[in-house]
């Protein structure tokens, strides 16, 4: 029989209750993480200029405020559907003279084709979908090596990647739902034991104080030596000077902030433009011969959400700032996966590779881009 001295007992048990103590301080602080989704935010009623700061919030929470809005408020005319490719696109490309019910970016983080297609579905069952066209962007191939396409990036809340996750058979649906189940467990566990969420969860409060308007900030810098965890601290914020009402004012902190359409502006990127800054490594690809033929079918699925409400689908793929390298696989497999849906809307921007004015970075594309794209949309009699 196995001996335990008492040394060792105290030991195990001095060791579970500490465990115990930190898994149950993580469980409450990962509690007490706003939820955007259910307390929906909404970005109708922001003035012209303010910025909706998401500087802080994890990445689910930042993509949740637009899944919030999506789903309790009116849908505008034309919705894109993207990932951060996209973050940049704002209501200014299609004009001036438009109101602000015209044009709305739910951009979502690293998004792709399968995940859009379940967002798309619960706008669709609560009657939100955009009432003319339905704007998809799908990731460039040569962007990640072909990620972010036709795979899941699991960044979706688990109800939506559990949404119509059925198959053509009982095993199929059985297989799909347990997958999806295992990785929204996964990633579930990923986000309480991390420990970003976790000292955030202390930290953060309700959204109200991060809806900011730079025109009437007065911007006090902390010093350089401070950490970022503290300087969300009201007190110690107080102690340099700030007040409640102009927490988030300072400069760095409005980089991905949020405007009334949804996108972000690109003047607080801070980005660097580098021509070919992914490397094609063959053992990262994500896509693969034959995944043109899911890359199709998740295509076709999206179409047919718009089709049957009697919505245009209109799918766009950005180019990347790089030399060409068309001839790479994922590129090729992507190709065909193109050829086997000639009859959908696609608008391929690829060949536009080597404009630098295009572009903020390698991959985020500059106004002139989306300008660009908004007159091809009139072009084609997408939009008027």
């Amino acid at each position: 029989m196995l001996f335990i001295s008492l040394k060792q007992r105290r030991w195990l048990v001095s060791f579970g209750c500490m465990l115990g103590i930190l898994i149950g301080l993580a469980l409450l602080s990962n509690w007490r993480l706003a939820d955007y989704r259910d307390q929906p935010f909404d970005f109708y009623a922001m003035r012209p200029g303010e910025l909706f700061v998401v500087n802080g919030l994890t990445r689910r929470q930042a993509g949740s405020t637009k899944l919030g809005f999506a789903e309790a408020y009116e849908p505008p005319e034309i919705g894109l559907y993207g990932n951060h490719v996209f973050q940049f696109f704002g209501s200014e490309a299609f004009g001036d003279d438009h109101n602000k019910a015209y044009f709305f970016n739910y951009w979502y983080a690293n998004l792709a084709l399968p995940e859009i297609y379940r967002y798309l579905r619960r706008v669709e069952q609560l009657g939100h979908l955009p009432k003319k066209l339905i704007l998809v962007q799908i990731t460039s191939p040569n962007l990640d090596n072909g990620q972010f396409i036709a795979n899941f990036g699991y960044e979706l809340p688990a109800d939506l990647l559990l949404f119509a996750a059925g198959g053509d058979s009982f095993a199929e649906r059985s297989r799909r739902y347990v997958a999806f189940a295992w990785r929204a467990t996964i990633n579930r566990l990923h986000e309480v034991l991390n420990y970003a969420p976790f000292l955030l969860g202390f930290l953060q409060e309700g959204y109200q104080d991060r809806v900011i308007d730079p025109a009437n900030c007065q911007v006090v810098d902390f010093p350089s030596w401070l950490p970022d965890l503290l300087r969300r601290v009201p007190h110690i914020q107080e102690a340099f000077g700030r007040s409640a009402g102009n927490r988030y004012c300072e400069l760095r902190l409005r980089e991905g902030a949020f405007r009334w359409d949804g996108s972000c502006d690109a003047k607080y990127a801070g980005m660097q433009l580098i021509q070919n800054e992914d490397a094609l490594v063959d053992a990262e690809r994500g896509l693969n011969a034959g995944d043109e033929y899911e890359v199709a079918r998740q295509m076709r699925a999206i179409n047919a959400i718009g089709r049957h409400h009697n919505i245009n689908v209109a799918f766009v793929v950005p180019p990347a700032y790089e030399s060409n390298r068309s001839e790479s696989v994922v590129n090729q497999v992507f190709n065909r996966g193109l050829a086997l849906v000639p009859d959908l809307t696609v608008i391929d921007h690829r060949p536009m590779n080597s404009d630098a004015s295009l572009f903020v970075d390698y991959r985020h594309h500059s106004s002139r881009y989306f300008h660009i794209l908004a007159d091809e949309l009139r072009q084609r009699g997408l939009i008027e």
